[in-house]
């Protein structure tokens, strides 16, 4: 499993209706209708609140609020959902979520290090709500172990072949079995790891689906350098607008100290970091990539639809505003107009969804088609492009098809 850990910025959305009529969610389920009780219960699990913004004219927010009012899309300015705890700033207190059987957390400070760990303790990672809880019931979890191959045994049920992470010679590594595998790497880790099996011949029968429609969520990030006041103190995405009604720009910082991501930016960012507005912004729109597996890795070539974007028309204007607004200076990802490569801190979709084999690589309750015990939940089981962050989607969709198992 993977995710909803350090690199994560917690940030919860639950996506526009129009999302749940796209192409690649089957017909023969009513999504919405069977996904707003799970919503419910991952925002309770996740510890899901609306960031509270005391003042909404002050620092980046208040500039973000500003160019809503310049566009004419003040109504669509809004602070964000998180999975943040808000308590007094600093001041750790006993778990407010699970009636004390979770860890103490500490208040919020604002000090926008979400992205890359969370200093304080405030913000809900899985190994404060479901792995915590889990391990309460018996769970046991490796760290640094890596799966690298699925073997289904003659007798039912499954052997896994592991091997430290972090080894330098894998070696052989360790042989676990079970009777029912969950896959939770991701839209990567998953897909690479049905990929690699699939070519080692341990599962022959996965579909020829496989890989398809794959998705980056349509994403651009830019930067707005602000050389006076600087974005503020808050998590790490604290507010955002819709420019038009498929794109969703988002305020993003990372904090007091220097952050080695403004290597990233052209021109280059002087005192990244304090004084630079991140702007990810994330399109509702159809496309897709096909992902192959050559060589022993991973590869993407073009799938369905139109290009995948390295910049945006209505996020440009966004940062253009901004920067008037702040005084400062727009920059973009520099492999974006140097290389046209696209970026994505969303990998999607990969393992389509589905009652036909030939098209889809599991049923829509998530269960790998051919092999009996073999279960996927994680964003390679989303099959669009939801135009907003994915975690409560995907949390969202797991427990939908849980909810089906017996009680243990």
């Amino acid at each position: 499993m993977g995710g909803g850990s350090l690199a994560y910025a917690g940030v919860h959305y639950r996506p526009e209706p129009e999302v749940f009529r796209a192409p690649g969610w089957d017909p023969s389920v009513d999504w919405p209708a069977e996904l707003a009780p799970c919503y419910d219960l991952a925002e309770r699990m996740l510890g899901t609140t609306t960031v509270p913004l005391p003042d909404r004219d002050a620092g980046g927010d208040g500039a973000l609020r500003r160019v809503a009012d310049d566009l004419r899309v003040t109504t669509t300015f809004h602070p964000t959902r998180v999975g943040v705890y808000f308590g007094p700033p600093g001041m750790s207190a006993a778990d407010p979520y699970f009636d004390g059987r979770g860890p103490s957390r500490t208040g919020c400070t604002g000090c926008g290090r979400c992205l890359t760990g969370c200093p304080v303790g405030a913000k809900n990672t899985l190994m404060k709500n479901y792995l915590h809880l889990a391990e309460q019931l018996g769970a046991q979890i490796r760290p640094r172990t890596t799966v690298i191959s699925l073997h289904p045994r003659p007798d039912g049920g499954w052997r896994l072949r592991t091997v430290r992470s972090d080894a330098l010679v894998r070696g052989r590594g360790e042989m676990l079995d079970a009777e029912q595998v969950v896959l939770a790497a991701g839209a990567w880790g998953t897909v690479e790891l049905l990929h690699r099996s699939r070519a080692a011949g341990t599962l022959p029968d996965l579909s020829p689906a496989l890989g398809t429609g794959t998705r980056t969520n349509r994403e651009v990030p830019l930067a707005v350098s602000d050389p006076d006041a600087g974005v503020g103190s808050g998590v790490v995405i604290g507010s955002a607008l819709r420019p038009d009604d498929r794109t969703l720009v988002q305020l993003g910082r990372l904090g007091p100290k220097l952050h080695p991501l403004g290597a990233a930016f052209l021109p280059p960012v002087r005192r990244f970091g304090p004084h630079t507005a991140l702007l990810f912004a994330m399109e509702r729109t159809n496309s897709s990539l096909t992902s192959r597996y050559r060589w022993g890795r991973m590869t993407f070539a073009p799938g369905e639809g139109p290009a995948e974007p390295v910049s945006l028309a209505a996020a440009r204007a966004v940062a253009r505003r901004y920067a008037e607004h702040v005084g400062g200076r727009t920059h973009a990802v520099w492999w974006g107009p140097l290389l046209r490569l696209p970026f994505t801190a969303h990998l999607l979709g990969g393992c389509p969804l589905g009652d036909d084999p030939g098209t889809s690589v599991m049923d829509v309750h998530h269960r790998v088609h051919r092999y009996p015990g073999l279960h996927i939940a994680d964003a390679s089981a989303v099959p669009t492009n939801l135009g907003c962050n994915p975690a409560l989607t995907i949390t969202a969709m797991a427990e939908r098809a849980f909810a089906r198992w017996p009680t243990a």
